[in-house]
């Protein structure tokens, strides 16, 4: 199914033995005519390593420094390593990624730049979908939530979203083209629904005024608007996926055009969510106060 709208995986075969797999190579002159779509994707990606890696990595001090405290990591905390973790190695990826696909024109390796992607394109959103479902809890079933606040489940669902992103790059480094089929889109539509929904009742639950009370408490205030920043960056960034390869697939006249046109660049848009949400957690956390100007912020 996933394979039917690009199908052109390479066998071979003969009269007297069954079909045999053969590992297809990139086509690096795939994109000859449309080169500037590539480059615009080239240039955000390479702002998106920029400002995300530096970012990532000062998220993940932050993590060091409280288990370096011993202090038991919240069960939002161990989500934000564990999507923290796959920002920073997809993003280190985009550098050697892009020369390789320029200038050095390994296929092999960009087999293993396409797994990489994996971590973008199924892990994070995924593991978006588990903060999301942990916040819901917290927020609209905090009784339920106190209940089951250790670690143990949050570690089994992290278990298997990188299960799944590990055989999802697995995937994408034998048969590269399933980048650009519906497998991603799934995976984002899936993510998309979960993240809107709990969000949206979040949002609810932290607007209700308490009893006696016209205006919402500033911290919940603050929370929403954390909230509502979250989920805009979740739409900019698995929406426009998943609307063009459903609606703008089906019109492009060839691979070709739709490989170069809308499945390189899309891609950009996922990225932005591993430069910003990192940002909006080091924010949050007051990471950011050095960059005040007179009485704002940044």
């Amino acid at each position: 199914m996933l394979l039917a709208i690009y199908p052109r995986y390479k066998r071979v075969s003969n009269s007297s033995a069954p079909s045999e797999f053969v590992w297809e190579k990139f086509d690096f002159s795939r994109c000859d005519g449309v080169e500037s779509n590539v480059y615009a994707w080239a240039v955000c990606s390479m702002l998106c390593f920029v400002f995300g890696f530096p970012a990532t990595v000062a998220v993940l001090w932050e993590m060091f420094k409280i288990c370096r405290r011993s202090t038991a990591l919240s069960p939002n905390d161990f989500f934000i390593l564990n999507l923290s973790t796959m920002d920073a190695v997809f993003l280190v990826f985009i550098p050697p990624g892009i020369m390789n696909h320029f200038i050095w024109m390994y296929w092999d390796f960009e087999a293993v730049w396409n797994s990489v992607y994996a971590l973008n394109s199924s892990g994070r959103p995924l593991l978006m979908a588990c903060t999301c479902l942990d916040c819901y809890l917290a927020v609209v079933h905090p009784v339920v939530y106190h209940r089951r606040k250790g670690l143990a489940p949050r570690v089994a669902m992290a278990g298997i979203v990188w299960a799944l992103t590990i055989a999802s790059g697995i995937a994408y480094f034998l048969v590269y083209k399933l980048y650009y089929s519906m497998f991603p889109v799934v995976v984002f539509l899936i993510a998309f629904v979960i993240i809107v929904i709990c969000d949206g009742f979040i949002i609810h639950t932290l607007k209700k005024s308490g009893p006696g009370r016209n205006n919402i408490h500033p911290q919940k205030q603050r929370a929403i608007q954390t909230v509502i920043f979250s989920l805009v960056m979740v739409v900019i960034s698995y929406l426009p996926p998943i609307l063009l390869f459903l609606i703008g697939g089906p019109l492009m006249p060839s691979d070709k055009m739709f490989i170069c046109t809308i499945g390189i660049p899309i891609t950009v848009t996922s990225t932005l969510g591993s430069v910003v949400m990192p940002l909006l957690y080091l924010y949050n956390a007051g990471k950011l106060d050095f960059l005040k100007v007179g009485c704002c912020k940044l």
